[in-house]
């Protein structure tokens, strides 16, 4: 069940205290109670909104300073690795149609 929240005294200087303004600055009937969300209040939604911007932004230059070309580096050597392996597979298989070839005519020549 949400929880209720009571609205801050926005009009405690004014000279009609039998009003509070909402948040919306429409008057709203002393003592009721209104069910708010206090992450979507609107008197504090521009901080939260810049907040955002620069954490995203600071997040953005990060992944773009640091972590993208580590993958790109990491991409790179793992590419390197991979090719070497393949040319020593391909040596190693040559040589082992080599070895087989000498051995089937030495084996020939035996009998």
């Amino acid at each position: 069940m949400a929880k209720i929240y009571l609205l801050p005294d926005l009009n405690r200087y004014s000279v009609n205290r039998n009003q509070i303004l909402s948040l919306t600055c429409l008057p709203i009937p002393p003592n009721k109670h209104i069910k708010l969300i206090p992450q979507f209040d609107l008197l504090s939604l521009g901080a939260q909104v810049f907040g955002l911007l620069v954490s995203f932004s600071i997040f953005y230059y990060f992944n773009i300073e640091k972590t993208i070309p580590l993958f790109a580096e990491t991409k790179k050597f793992r590419i390197k690795k991979l090719q070497l392996s393949s040319n020593k597979l391909d040596l190693i298989d040559s040589n082992l149609e080599m070895i087989k070839t000498e051995d089937s005519n030495n084996y020939k020549k035996f009998i």
